[in-house]
């Protein structure tokens, strides 16, 4: 009977002995200096883990700020775009004035920008990475001017751009004529400044022309098209159009 009772109480010694000890509570600071070490050695995935923490456990907005900051940068430079830009977004919502709040805006335009695929998949990406960039050039222009956002801007309404005309075509193509119409209609009224314009406008002026018979609004649509420092290309195809339906509006 003693040897039972004492091999129970090794089993139980043992058990006991072996199980791990409770993570040690740590205060907020504590947490933020031990990912800011993690963050200098470019262990990224550490440094997140224990800005989370830090995040948790603050009661000071200060700390809870910079936390908020470095976890974002540390998924960003993770290339975890996905987990960057709520992060991002969060501390922006918070602290929009911040002295960190033109990089984070910056870094939340780049995840969008990174995650931008083809004109044929959805654009959500390029919407919303020209919507940041457009107001990181608003709020910030010289810090914007500096990281070369304007030219991020021209592409990426180059792009959307593309994107419409390519849907417009499409609906054509499916004979879907009043969806094509309005495709058309946008480039026409927020894109004149894209490389597309001139043969989109061109296209509609044609769609206006044979499906409406607006040969009003299709000779303005030309008009404009050369306007355009792209449409000088096109010169002859839109002089011609526009000679013809001219000729046209006489004689009717």
């Amino acid at each position: 009977m003693k040897k039972m009772l004492l091999s129970a109480l090794l089993v139980i010694f043992l058990f006991t002995g072996c199980s791990k000890k409770p993570e040690e509570t740590k205060s907020a600071d504590v947490w933020l200096k031990e990912g800011l070490t993690y963050f200098e050695k470019g262990k990224y995935k550490k440094a997140a883990e224990a800005f989370e923490k830090s995040i948790i456990e603050a009661d000071n907005p200060e700390i809870a700020a910079q936390a908020q900051i470095f976890l974002a940068d540390s998924y960003f430079f993770l290339k975890n775009y996905e987990e960057a830009i709520p992060s991002y977004e969060e501390y922006l919502d918070i602290y929009p004035d911040s002295e960190y709040a033109k990089q984070a805006l910056h870094r939340l335009a780049l995840c969008y920008y990174s995650q931008i695929d083809t004109i044929d998949r959805d654009q959500t990406p390029t919407k919303k990475a020209l919507e940041n960039f457009t107001k990181l050039n608003e709020k910030y222009p010289e810090y914007a001017k500096n990281a070369d956002v304007p030219a991020k801007i021209k592409e990426l309404r180059e792009m959307l751009a593309e994107r419409e005309y390519y849907v417009a075509k499409f609906y054509l193509r499916t004979k879907k004529y009043k969806a094509a119409e309005m495709r058309f209609t946008n480039i026409v009224k927020n894109f004149r400044d894209t490389q597309i314009f001139p043969k989109a406008a061109i296209d509609f002026a044609k769609y206006m022309v044979e499906y409406t018979n607006n040969k009003t609004e299709a000779i303005y649509i030309l008009t404009e098209a050369l306007k355009n420092k792209n449409g000088q290309k096109y010169l002859s195809e839109v002089s011609s159009l526009l000679g013809k339906l001219q000729e046209d509006l006489k004689v009717n």
